[in-house]
């Protein structure tokens, strides 16, 4: 979940409504999972969101920053690992005010217990590993891996040993609670708080960087997003094909998918990008585009936002508790919320900047 300078790349519309598309889902399977009820989830409707939201949007994220560190032209490696740094502690930051801080005031004001909560704390929604902590991790190793390997073809072999090894070293835990607290960035699952452990999601930005490298060097782009659709469906099928041969170890669990899986997805992105490159240069400009590639743009700040409506949501409305006509009008208020602060927040930073610059 990175924001890159935009001003310093061609701007290129594929990504920008592929990553638009997936904010879209994103917020609508968080919804989906916070307050609809069960039966909401579990129906038609509830499964094509988490269908779209869940395995096909994520992925699409982390790769397209891989993309962005080898297309961005003069990437400065300290100002990227201070963005890095930033990234990892911006997690932590939200999750004490979409979680810890909510979950607190409910505690103290009667409307939870800690019993309703079934082990979840303040403490320990603090400590959950999101998407930001591992783009900052993930976006610190692919810069430095960037400066000391200089070969597209590496770090595609990098990201097939990561989906081939992360299985082998998931669940390894010690004695001390400091200690599975840091494996917890890198091997943890999400009953441990860990959506997003290193292993292996930084498979995706390491196929992502190769991306990025050989369309900066392509004389005909339209050509490889081509290549990269044809590319990406037979790398689907592949990893279909050999998910089959285990489906409990390569499917895993939900945020830890084993090689088979890493394969389909890689594939997957990689055709949705030729896809959305098609629809660009064929579908004229248009409101909906527009409205994509604002969320685009502005990715971090929408992330921050959605979360922290949905957080404090949850004190006035509960965990679960809406029906499916009630989900849909909450997808579609938390969608407009989520916009309209994204702008005030745009808003506010451009007027400051423009102070400062007086």
């Amino acid at each position: 979940m990175i924001k890159t300078d935009t001003q310093k790349i061609e701007r290129m519309g594929a990504f920008d409504l592929a990553r638009g598309l997936a904010i879209l889902f994103m917020v609508l399977i968080h919804v989906l999972i916070f307050y609809g009820q069960p039966q909401v989830q579990d129906n038609l409707f509830g499964i094509l969101i988490e269908a779209l939201g869940s395995w096909p949007a994520a992925p699409v994220f982390v790769f397209i920053m891989g993309v962005f560190i080898t297309y961005t032209k003069h990437n400065n490696l300290q100002k990227g690992l201070r963005r890095a740094v930033y990234l990892f502690m911006l997690g932590y930051l939200l999750n004490l005010a979409r979680g810890s801080l909510p979950m607190w005031l409910s505690l103290e004001m009667g409307l939870v217990s800690y019993q309703q909560l079934g082990g979840y704390t303040p403490l320990t929604e603090l400590l959950i590993v999101d998407v930001l902590q591992f783009a900052g991790l993930a976006y610190a190793i692919c810069l430095l891996s960037q400066r000391m390997i200089a070969e597209p073809r590496i770090w595609v072999f990098i990201a097939i040993i990561i989906a081939f090894m992360s299985p082998w070293l998931w669940d390894i835990k010690t004695d001390s609670w400091i200690v599975n607290q840091v494996l917890k960035l890198f091997i943890g699952h999400p009953d441990n708080g860990a959506m997003f452990p290193l292993l292996p999601w930084l498979s995706y930005p390491f196929i992502g960087m190769a991306f990025g490298y050989w369309l900066k060097q392509s004389a005909d782009k339209t050509r490889l997003f081509k290549q990269s659709f044809f590319a990406g469906t037979i790398l689907m099928i592949s990893g279909g094909l050999l998910a089959l041969s285990n489906i409990n170890y390569h499917f895993g669990d939900i945020m830890r998918s084993g090689p088979g899986a890493i394969l389909m997805s890689s594939g997957f992105v990689l055709s949705w990008l030729g896809i959305c490159h098609f629809m660009v240069i064929k579908i004229p400009a248009n409101p909906v585009f527009n409205l994509l590639y604002f969320w685009s743009n502005q990715v971090t700040k929408l992330y921050i936002v959605q979360w922290l409506f949905i957080g404090w949501g949850l004190m006035m409305l509960g965990s679960q508790q809406l029906s499916f006509s009630q989900t849909v009008a909450a997808m579609l208020v938390m969608l407009l919320l989520s916009d309209l602060g994204t702008r005030f927040w745009v808003f506010k930073s451009q007027r400051k900047l423009t102070v400062q610059t007086q």
